[in-house]
């Protein structure tokens, strides 16, 4: 009955193709997301670059300056001709006090004013700079200052501390100066126990040249930022934003339109190359130089960012070429998938024709899988026959080797019944004669010893084969003497090597085993049945030896030696494979040897190999652990 054709389930080739394309788009898509991002961060990094560099230079000229004004104002706050012109004893000399003004006013360009006020917050002296150079302001031109905050504040310093105003624009009569003037001052007592007249020395310093500096460093790709402690910008792009806290306008702070960045601003004092609602930004903190009396409206932050615009340039700019590779990628790829896609189609197709004759030979394979389990139950059967030989062969050399020590006792047994018969009858016919008791006597003793004799021999055949046919029976591992197992060994043998007429000949040397004393003796009786079945042509001119040694590593050299006609060389390469014999037709299996191997290789832990030449005799080595504790055998 012809059988039924399976039906195909091939894809077809653009299904395939297209399962095969998606890893190629995803891969793709993968690496051109971290490429872009790579490629991003290498455009950026000029960018941060710059920022650094940047923050690093205006901080350090601030601080500078910071250094500049707190020495001025030291200096000014310890020099001789500021004690004489405010001796407490001689009184205030306002002439001494604006000579020294004006020489202070011309050792730096950032001094705006110089003045001195009393504790009540009024101006004693002051000193103005104007386009024309300082000068000092008439009398009446002096204000009160003790509303102003910067006056308050420094009432509390001490006569060693130096305080540094928060920067605001300066304001005089109540009024915003025009143009605007960014101003920070540097007050410094006097007064306090070093003999002067009590009061205030401030200094105001303009730092109109510095932001025009700043502001001059605003572009396209950078803002720069100068916002105070509370998050007003003092310097930003867009006028309108600046000095919120002076114009009374809360909402231009930097929390208002970024708090992100406010929030991380409070968080850590210095950031570089941070990304937030997509801008670069770099930033630090600018505080009080040490010494100085702080105060936390006196820090301002230092702000560079990269606008989004200059950004979306710069990514703009990667996308055309990395579309247009990730394009050819997936074009050229995708041809390539194409072809396999064919391939895979065609193998597929191939697949389901083997898939078919696999389903022809299914049926052959059953029939073969219950020939090998017949041929299996037959090689079982034919090695329990190859046992059961070689049990008989046990049998028949016990039966022969006891028959002579028992026939002899038997015998002795026998004669001296007769003699004691005769002994009894001379007794009774009161004939026995001193000679005939002496006679009975010697003869008696000498039957005694003789069945003695061979009573001992029997039993020690016995105990021999006794132990001999325990170890064989036992499947766990013991302990032994080579000696003792190879002696009972020979003993067994004796009646074959008889029959055959071959000597056996015994080297070894004394060693200890822990192993399975019945399966070395097995395969030892194994080797020599086979010498003597195939190895001598000729009776009464055979020789085996048996040597052992013990070598390094706890292992043992067994060696079979004979001095036959050798193994065929055809058949010496498979000659531990099973069924293989030079003797089949005197009804050998050829499974001694097969056995041989398998009880060395698997239960005693070790490896055997034969070594002949024809005509020069035969010889197997065993090599063999003298210890099997530590390792797993198969019984």
């Amino acid at each position: 009955m012809r059988r039924a054709e399976r039906p195909s389930r091939r894809p077809p080739r653009w299904l395939i193709w297209l399962v095969l394309m998606l890893p190629l788009i995803g891969l793709v898509a993968l690496a051109s997301g971290l490429i872009w991002s790579k490629l991003t961060q290498l455009k950026r990094h000029p960018i941060s670059v710059q920022h650094s560099q940047l923050l690093d230079r205006i901080t350090q000229r601030l601080s500078q300056n910071q250094a500049h004004l707190i020495q001025l104002t030291r200096l000014l706050q310890h020099s001789q001709p500021l004690r004489q012109a405010l001796d407490a004893e001689a009184g205030f000399n306002p002439e001494m006090l604006g000579q020294l003004f004006l020489r202070v006013s011309q050792t730096s360009p950032l001094i705006d004013q110089l003045r001195w006020l009393d504790l009540s917050g009024q101006e004693r002296l002051r000193l103005d700079t104007g386009p024309d150079g300082p000068y000092l302001q008439p009398p009446q031109a002096l204000q009160n200052k003790a509303h102003r905050d910067y006056f308050q504040r420094a009432l509390s310093i001490t006569s060693d501390e130096v305080q540094l105003s928060p920067l605001d624009l300066n304001v005089e009569h109540g009024q915003i100066s025009i143009p605007p003037k960014p101003t920070i001052r540097s007050l410094a007592h006097t007064g306090l126990n070093d003999g002067l007249l009590p009061g205030i020395l401030v200094i105001n310093f303009s730092l109109h040249q510095f932001f025009a500096e700043l502001e001059q460093l605003q572009s396209e790709q950078l803002d720069v930022w100068l916002v105070n402690s509370d998050g007003y910008w003092l310097i930003h792009p867009d006028d309108w934003r600046r000095w919120g806290f002076i114009y009374r306008q809360p909402e231009l702070v930097v929390a208002e339109d970024f708090p992100q960045l406010w929030q991380q601003m409070q968080q850590r004092p210095s950031q570089r190359d941070l990304r937030l609602q997509d801008r670069l930004w770099s930033y630090t903190r600018i505080d009080p130089e040490p010494g100085v009396y702080q105060q936390t409206e006196a820090r301002w932050y230092l702000v560079l960012s990269t606008p989004p615009e200059f950004l979306a340039q710069k990514r703009a700019a990667l996308r055309l070429p990395l579309a247009g590779i990730a394009g050819g990628i997936l074009l050229l790829g995708g041809g390539l998938l194409w072809r396999l896609a064919g391939g895979e189609h065609q193998r597929l197709r191939l697949i389901d024709q083997l898939a078919q004759e696999r389903d022809s030979l299914n049926q052959r394979n059953s029939e073969l899988d219950l020939a090998l389990q017949r041929q299996q139950l037959l090689q079982d059967e034919l090695v329990e026959t190859r046992k059961l030989s070689s049990l008989g062969m046990m049998v028949a050399g016990v039966a022969h080797e006891l028959n002579t020590p028992c026939g002899a006792v038997l015998m002795t047994v026998s004669t001296l019944r007769q003699d004691r018969d005769q002994l009894q009858q001379s007794v009774d016919q009161n004939q026995l004669t001193r000679e005939q008791m002496a006679t009975y006597l010697q003869h008696t003793d000498e039957g005694l010893r003789l069945a003695e004799q061979n009573i001992r021999k029997a039993s020690g055949l016995i105990r021999s084969f006794k132990r001999l046919a325990l170890e064989r029976s036992l499947d766990a591992p013991v302990s032994f003497t080579l000696n003792d197992c190879l002696q009972d060994l020979v003993t067994s043998l004796q009646p074959r090597l008889k029959q055959h007429r071959v000597e056996l000949a015994l080297q070894l040397s004394h060693c200890t085993l822990f192993s399975h004393p019945g399966i070395l003796s097995q395969v030892l009786q194994n080797l020599i049945d086979n010498a003597l079945e195939h190895a001598f042509e000729t009776p009464g001119t055979g020789e085996i030896q048996l040597q052992g040694r013990q070598l390094e590593g706890g292992i043992l050299e067994l060696e079979v030696c004979d001095n036959g006609r050798g193994i065929p060389e055809p058949i010496l390469p498979g000659l531990f494979d099973p069924f293989v014999t030079s003797g089949r037709g005197h009804g050998h299996t050829g499974l001694g040897l097969h056995l041989v191997h398998q009880w060395v290789s698997k239960i005693l832990q070790g490896s055997i190999r034969v070594e002949s030449a024809p005509g020069q005799g035969c010889c197997f080595i065993l090599r063999l652990p003298t210890d099997l504790r530590d390792r797993q055998t198969s019984p």
